[in-house]
């Protein structure tokens, strides 16, 4: 295991922490009955920034081959979307939605009347997710787009926790 300085250390903990703390308001953004599109865009924005940033701390001061174990995690991989999502709010100012919302009420109805659960999905790519590199577009394409949003940061979160547990504090 790899000994961390300690202002690493707390640096680390406190992404993780804040990595958790995103995702549980999230997960109560997404849970409540208004469906609040504006604090979903906020909480999805905050989990990007604390998941690229853990990510980019795992590569400087996290165990040797970091990078490689990342590349061959299923879960691992879902931060190569991430990352253009992340850089798509920050840099694309026609950009206001990285999300969109799945089921309820559909028109006109039928019977028997289904009404399917509501799911907040990452949006379609289409050409507002156009950037700068057309690798980081394909990656949201094939690890976000349609996606189900809690669910893969879920699976992103397992990924960074693994490697947490793995670091040594001294």
């Amino acid at each position: 295991m790899k000994e961390l300085k300690y202002e690493q250390s707390i640096r680390l903990m406190f992404n993780h922490n804040s990595i958790r703390l995103s995702f549980q308001k999230l997960e109560k953004a997404i849970s409540s009955d208004d469906l609040d599109d504006q604090e979903i865009y906020t909480t999805v924005g905050e989990l990007l920034l604390w998941v690229v940033t853990t990510d980019e701390w795992h590569k400087i001061h996290g165990l040797r081959g970091y990078k490689s174990r990342r590349n061959k995690d299923e879960d691992g991989n879902i931060i190569f979307g991430m990352k253009h999502a992340f850089n798509m709010l920050k840099h694309n100012m026609a950009f206001f939605q990285i999300h969109r919302k799945d089921g309820g009420f559909e028109f006109p109805i039928s019977f028997p009347m289904e009404i399917e659960e509501i799911t907040v999905n990452w949006m379609p790519a289409g050409d507002i997710l156009i950037g700068k590199y057309p690798d980081q577009k394909e990656n949201y394409i094939k690890y976000l787009e349609g996606k189900e949003v809690l669910e893969t940061f879920s699976k992103v979160i397992t990924f960074l926790n693994k490697e947490y547990a793995n670091i040594r504090f001294d």
